[in-house]
């Protein structure tokens, strides 16, 4: 048993020392530059952890260069290192940090100029800004409004990528995002009135009005006159009269014949 707790002891103080050996800093020569996530800026502590006071009561300001001399990871496993700056000396925390610059590049700007109108997708009007980016301050408390038309004499990019021009309003010039802008006049168009119809004149006092008179009825129509009889009426009767005649003699000589025939 006390063979096995020396063992336990041993294996402990070789522990110990190998972390004592850890913790030691290892000596660094190498640049960074500051890029907390944050976009604040870097602290400065007394020791390699946050749990370290810190040596500056300002944080170190983003894309700042350091040098570091030695490195040491902090008991949550984080590298850090030890660097100067405006002399004060203390660690920083790498993880925050890249071995390159990072200092955004300047933007290029491009000569303008032409018109645009505002027409913003939120219908509230387009914010004028110090700055190409949302990120700059506003310059008026109230955006300009929509639908009014603007000169354009310079464009650049955002860091967002968007497109920005600059101009002036009221006296005031800054920037605007084009992209909630257009080229084209956009104000609605009011509807076209109906055309109005116009009464028909009444004719003046010394016009002389021409009475129309509507078309007879057949009630209204004269009666044609009767027909006069002509003489050739009188000529059928005469001629009727005629054949009916000479009919009764032609059956007269008729029944005449037979009673002769029937004689002994």
């Amino acid at each position: 048993m006390l063979r096995k707790l020396n063992r336990l002891s041993a294996l402990a103080l070789c522990l110990t020392l190998l972390m004592g050996l850890l913790a030691v800093p290892a000596s660094a020569s190498y640049d960074i530059y500051v890029n907390a996530k944050d976009g604040i800026g870097l602290n400065l502590r007394t020791g390699p952890g946050t749990e370290y006071s810190k040596a500056r009561s300002q944080p170190i300001p983003m894309y700042t260069r350091l040098s570091i001399s030695q490195t040491q990871d902090s008991a949550a496993g984080l590298p850090w290192g030890y660097t100067y700056y405006q002399g004060d000396s203390g660690w920083v925390c790498l993880v925050e940090t890249t071995t390159y610059d990072p200092t955004p590049q300047q933007s290029t700007y491009t000569a303008a100029n032409y018109d645009i109108y505002v027409n913003a997708k939120d219908g509230l009007g387009l914010n004028l800004r110090s700055g190409p980016g949302t990120d700059y301050s506003k310059l008026r408390s109230n955006p300009i409004p929509m639908y009014t038309k603007l000169h354009i004499i310079q464009t650049t990019y955002s860091e967002a990528g968007l497109l920005w021009g600059y101009t002036s309003y009221k006296g005031v010039s800054g920037w605007v995002c084009l992209v909630e802008t257009t080229t084209y006049d956009p104000t609605p168009q009011a509807p076209a009135a109906p055309p109005v119809t116009q009464a028909p004149e009444a004719p003046a006092a010394d016009t002389e009005v021409v009475e129309t008179t509507s078309p007879a009825t057949p009630e209204d129509a004269p009666t044609p006159p009767p027909m006069e009889r002509t003489g050739s009426t009188g000529a059928t009767i005469a001629l009727s009269i005629i054949i009916v005649l000479l009919l009764i003699v032609v059956i007269f000589f008729v029944v005449m014949i037979i009673k002769l025939k029937k004689k002994p």
